[in-house]
C-alpha cells in the first residue's frame, strides 16, 4: 500500500474516533438531562404526595366519618378534623391512629417510608410519635411538611355568657342589670352516671345550682369545679330542668360535660394549646 493510501486510512481512522468521541457525549447529555428531569418529576411528585396527604389528615374527617370507631377493615381513608363544621383535630381519632399506626400504610406506595410526629408549638423538643418509622433512612430524599394545629378532647362545651332570651330566668336575673349569667341544662340521671359535669371559669366567682322545686346551692368556684354531685341532689325526676347561675358578665367561664375522664386537658378548654403535626417521608 502505497503512502497515500495509508494516509487515507488513518485520517478515516481519526474520523471515526473523533465521531465515536461526539456520539458519546451527545449519549451522555441526553441521559444527564433525562435524569434531571425524572430527578425533577420525582421531586414535584413527592412534595405533592406529602402535602396532599397532610391536607387530608388536616382538612377531612376521614371514611367513614366515624372511622376511628369502626371495624379497620371498614375504613377507606383516614382523616383527623373532628367534624364537617369545626378545624379541631379529633384527639379520639389521634389516639386511634396513634395506637394502630399501620392505617396510614396504604396512603403511600409500598418503597416509602414514613413518620408523623406532633409536638408543641412553643415546645418542639416535646415529640409524639403518631405513626410510622421513628426514624427515616438519611441516605434517601427526604420532604416533610408541617401544620399548626389544635385538638378537640370530646367535651360537650357550653358558653355562659348572658341571661338565655328564650328561657325567663326563675331568679329574675334576666331583668336585672347585674353580672349575673343564667343558662337552664336538661340534665339525668343517665348523663350524671356516665359522665361528669364542670364549671370552668378565668375567674373566682359565685354560682348557683336552682331547680324547679324551689331547691337550690350556692357556692364559690375557682378555676375548675365538678357539680355532679350537686346536681344530682337536685334531680327529683329521672330528667329535670337544672338553671345555672353564673356571675360573671365576661366571656370565660363554661359548662363542662366529660364523658372520657379526661380531666387532664380541662386547663386547654381556657387556654388551647397549638401543636405542630409534621408528616416526612423518605423515597
Amino acid at each position: 500500500m502505497n503512502s497515500k493510501g495509508q494516509l487515507i486510512i488513518t485520517d478515516l481512522i481519526f474520523y471515526i474516533i473523533i465521531l465515536t468521541i461526539i456520539l458519546a457525549m451527545i449519549v451522555y447529555t441526553m441521559n444527564n438531562i433525562n435524569n434531571n428531569q425524572v430527578s425533577t418529576l420525582n421531586n414535584y411528585e413527592s412534595n405533592q404526595l406529602v402535602e396532599n396527604t397532610l391536607d387530608t389528615l388536616i382538612k377531612t374527617e376521614g371514611s367513614p366519618t366515624n372511622w376511628n370507631t369502626i371495624n379497620e377493615n371498614n375504613i377507606k381513608t383516614i382523616g383527623l378534623k373532628k367534624d364537617s363544621t369545626s378545624s379541631l383535630i379529633s384527639y379520639d381519632k389521634l389516639i386511634k391512629l396513634k395506637n394502630n399506626n399501620y392505617l396510614l400504610t396504604n396512603m403511600f406506595p409500598e418503597s416509602t417510608t414514613y413518620s408523623l410526629i406532633m409536638y408543641p408549638k412553643n415546645n418542639p423538643e416535646n415529640i409524639t410519635y403518631i405513626a410510622g418509622e421513628h426514624t427515616l433512612d438519611t441516605n434517601k430524599n427526604i420532604y416533610s411538611k408541617e401544620a399548626d394545629i389544635m385538638l378537640d378532647y370530646g367535651y360537650d362545651i357550653i358558653r355562659i355568657n348572658g341571661a338565655d332570651v328564650n328561657n325567663k330566668c326563675p331568679d329574675n336575673h334576666d331583668t336585672e342589670n347585674g353580672s349575673w349569667s343564667c343558662k337552664p341544662l336538661e340534665i339525668n340521671t343517665a348523663q350524671i352516671d356516665n359522665g361528669i359535669f364542670y364549671i370552668i371559669t378565668g375567674d373566682s366567682t359565685n354560682y348557683i345550682l336552682a331547680n324547679s322545686y324551689n331547691q337550690e346551692i350556692i357556692g364559690d368556684v375557682e378555676n375548675t369545679m365538678d357539680i355532679n354531685n350537686n346536681l344530682k341532689s337536685l334531680i327529683v325526676q329521672d330528667n329535670d330542668t337544672i338553671y345555672i347561675h353564673i356571675n360573671t358578665n365576661k366571656n370565660n367561664t363554661y359548662i363542662i360535660y366529660d364523658m372520657n375522664n379526661r380531666k387532664d386537658y380541662l386547663n386547654y378548654i381556657l387556654n388551647p394549646e397549638i401543636y405542630k403535626l409534621k408528616l416526612t417521608i423518605a423515597t
